[in-house]
């Protein structure tokens, strides 16, 4: 005798099992591809802003990005190739907005020491990328970089100073200049809960930094003015002739 199946539902089919997927090395999936490799570098940029370049992670720079680490790491090798990008890009920005301004060697001095505190207070986060996270890497590629870097800023001094010659020997040594400036900027910028309670009442943050900028300009021409000046002079003999 067959039992009746009336009045009874069919089994529901059985869902099939969900399967894990795992995203293949490679290129990243086209929803990712939208954020690329500037925009990780722009996100790394503006979390420094906000925290020291120590507590930059790559999974704090990707949650900034909106992106997953995975695809940070599919663009850079490593946490010091992404924050020598960074560098890098805080560099081209500069400079593309802060031409060399054709002019004697001893304006073209004074506009960059003006600059470098200019810089020094803008880009908080550079010498501690530099210093702590790059120069000290285990990469021999991105130690070797931010050499090139810093070498660039040491043969324009050279240039200012020995224009006939830059690897001249002589009595100023380009290295020790560039490391003077860039202590007198740094030192300024970084101490500013130090320094702004000695200034007068009155007296903002801005306005020492202008008057503090005049000081080191003076302070660095008056002593650079030997080996600058002759070449001006030098320029304008050719310039007659």
């Amino acid at each position: 005798m067959k039992r009746s199946t009336a009045g009874t539902e069919a089994p529901a089919p059985k869902k099939a099992a969900a399967k894990k997927t795992r995203r293949a090395r490679g290129r990243p999936r086209a929803t990712q591809a939208v954020a690329g490799r500037d925009t990780i570098v722009a996100a790394a940029r503006q979390l420094m802003e906000e925290v020291p370049p120590h507590q930059a992670t790559v999974s704090s720079i990707a949650r900034h990005a909106g992106v997953d680490p995975a695809l940070v790491r599919y663009y850079f090798k490593n946490r010091e190739q992404l924050l020598l990008a960074v560098i890098e890009n805080i560099l081209d920005t500069w400079n593309a907005s802060h031409p060399a301004p054709a002019a004697s060697p001893a304006t073209r001095l004074a506009t960059q020491v003006g600059e470098m505190l200019d810089f020094s207070r803008g880009v908080r986060s550079m010498q501690r990328l530099m210093i702590d996270e790059c120069a000290a890497s285990r990469s021999a590629e991105v130690r070797r970089r931010v050499r090139d870097i810093n070498a660039v800023k040491v043969d324009s001094f050279a240039l200012l100073l020995h224009p006939e010659k830059a690897t001249a020997k002589e009595s100023t040594d380009p290295l020790f200049l560039y490391v003077a400036i860039v202590g007198l900027c740094e030192f300024f910028a970084a101490s500013q809960a130090l320094i702004q309670p000695l200034a007068p009442d009155g007296v903002s943050a801005d306005e020492l930094a202008a008057r503090y900028k005049k000081f080191i300009v003076r302070l660095v021409l008056d002593g650079m003015r030997e080996r600058v000046e002759p070449w001006s002079a030098r320029e304008r003999q050719r310039t007659v002739t």
